[in-house]
Parts: structure tokens; C-alpha cells; sequence
């Protein structure tokens, strides 16, 4: 069985933007509150220095707490599992009672089973739902993640989905770009790209997309935006606010796509029902395999749907 159907806590629900905010940031906090991003990640790691962390914590406990009843999803990116100060991030945040931690540079399944445990007793203390926080590892971080990328993300049905990023891994390994003169990626960030997609697909959970960083450059944004959706990645990682009205554009299926998938999968029923598995459609032959990938259109625009309600 896939993480989603042994996990009583996941839901279905709408990731097409997660989007980081500095945790020691108020003045940011406060506007991504009013962004339409499917998810917020308050960030203790890379983006608050070590003599503001305990800040930083207090900040972002008190606004889980304040968001509770906001439609969106609230994650936490924690710093490292093999540091220290992830365990004095989880007993400073889990009171807010986040959605879920977003782990970084996960080297392998135990540095998940950790964090799990840590969750456990938490929860426990806390009288919440066993099993109720979530986690999304960073699976491409370091050379051992990349390596062990389905035995994390199999570790626990804690885990809904799995991300990639391609500049800590590109740090890791000494490698000198992870993108080419066009800003398409080189062999090894594309690798990890590609494995992120295609794990996450075979356990059944969602694929994040890692994030831009060439802010600017919108067109080459929607260009990777749109290779998103065509590996199956569920939605993408935002740094900035500009860069979520493009997200949830283009991961959202267009309405004359919803229209054709909705049209095949009624003609399928038709044909069935008539003894027939394969016929002509638009002038293609189509099977089974076109319309489990209308279905997945379908799906899509429901959660899209849900999100924009």
C-alpha cells in the first residue's frame, strides 16, 4: 500500500505552492499570510542566523497558532536532523501545531525514523492525533539522500511528499553549476529532478518541484513550471511572492484540458459498457493508459478547485 492509504491523517489536498518564509521575519510573515499560496514553510534553518533561532522559534509557534484557521497548509522547514537544533525547533513549534515539518539535507531513512519518534512523543504530550504531523524531506540535499530517496520517503506515512533542491547538493558534491548558459539544469541536479518525480509517483505521494532563484526571469520560470507538471510534480517551491500567481497558473489544468480529459473518460464508460477497450479518439488510437491519465487531469483540477475555493 502507498503512504496515503496507510496514513489515516493525509488528505488529499492541494500543493501546487509551498512557499518559504524567514521565520524571524514579522513583517513577511504578516504579508505571506495574505499570498495566495496553497502552503506557507516558516524557515528555521538557512534563513535565520544561529543567534536569532530561539526568535525565530517563538515567532513562528505563535503564528501557527494565529493561522489555524486559515485554508492553507502551515509547514515548518527545521534545521538539519543530524544537528541539535532540531530537536529544540520540534519542542518550540509542535504547541503552534503545524501541518508539518519540512526536513532538510536527510542523508537516510534513520534521520526520518528520528524525527518520526521526536513527532510521536510530541504528539503524546501534547494530546494531539497520533501520527497527525506531517513531513516532507528534502531527498536530494546530500549524495547518501539521493542515493536512499525511496527508503525515506517509505520511512514513515508521516511523509506526504518529497522535494528536491539542487544548490545544497550541488555544495555537497563540489559541483561547479547545477544549471547551463540557458538555465536549463545540468546532468546531475536533472538526475535528482527526475528521481524525485518518479519516487514519489511509485509510493504514491506528491513530488515537489525545487525552487527558482533568478527571480527576473519569469519566462524561463513558466518554461520550468511547465516541465514541472509534465514529470507529475504536484506543485513547485516559492522564495518569492511574485512567483505564485505563475505557480498556481500553470499548475492548475486549463479548462479546455479538464474539458477533453472529462469527454475521454465519459467515451471510455461508453465503450465499455459496449465491450470495447480500445478505440479511436480525435483521430488517436487510446487505452487504458489514456485514460488513467485523464483521470489524473481530473484530479488535478479538483484539488485546484478546492484550493481556489
Amino acid at each position: 500500500m502507498t503512504n496515503q492509504q496507510d496514513n489515516a491523517a493525509t488528505k488529499l489536498v492541494a500543493r501546487r505552492s509551498l512557499h518559504f518564509v524567514p521565520g524571524d521575519n514579522a513583517a513577511l510573515i504578516e504579508k505571506a499570510a495574505r499570498l495566495p499560496a496553497d502552503g506557507l514553510i516558516f524557515d528555521l534553518e538557512d534563513s535565520v542566523v544561529p543567534d536569532r533561532k530561539n526568535l525565530a522559534r517563538d515567532l513562528v509557534c505563535s503564528t501557527l497558532s494565529a493561522l489555524a484557521d486559515r485554508r492553507f497548509e502551515r509547514w515548518v522547514r527545521a534545521n538539519g536532523p543530524d544537528t541539535e537544533l532540531i530537536a529544540e525547533d520540534l519542542a518550540a513549534t509542535m504547541p503552534g501545531v503545524p501541518t508539518g515539518y519540512l526536513i532538510p539535507k536527510v542523508k537516510s531513512p534513520a534521520d526520518i525514523h528520528r524525527v518520526a519518534d521526536m513527532l510521536a512523543a510530541a504528539e503524546a504530550r501534547l494530546s494531539l492525533p497520533a501520527g497527525s504531523t506531517l513531513l516532507i524531506p528534502m531527498v536530494t540535499e546530500t549524495p547518501s539522500g539521493l542515493l536512499t530517496m525511496r527508503e525515506v520517503a517509505t520511512a514513515t506515512a508521516r511523509v506526504v511528499g518529497i522535494a528536491w533542491g539542487g544548490e545544497d547538493l550541488a555544495a555537497s558534491m563540489g559541483l561547479g553549476a547545477i544549471r547551463d548558459a540557458e538555465g536549463r539544469y545540468l546532468p546531475v541536479p536533472a538526475h535528482a529532478r527526475t528521481m524525485c518525480a518518479i519516487v514519489a509517483a511509485s509510493v504514491g505521494i506528491d513530488a515537489l518541484d525545487g525552487v527558482f532563484t533568478t527571480i527576473a526571469d519569469e519566462t524561463r520560470f513558466r518554461e520550468e513550471c511547465r516541465e514541472a507538471v509534465q514529470m507529475s510534480f504536484a506543485g513547485k517551491l516559492s522564495i518569492h511572492p511574485r512567483q505564485l500567481a505563475i505557480i498556481n497558473e500553470v499548475f492548475t489544468p486549463p479548462a479546455d484540458v479538464v474539458d477533453d480529459a472529462r469527454a475521454l473518460v465519459e467515451a471510455f464508460d461508453r465503450n465499455t459498457a459496449d465491450g470495447v477497450g480500445v478505440f479511436v479518439w480525435k483521430g488517436n488510437m487510446v487505452d487504458v493508459p489514456h485514460l488513467v491519465h485523464a483521470r489524473k487531469v481530473l484530479a488535478r483540477a479538483v484539488l485546484a478547485a478546492s484550493a481556489a475555493a
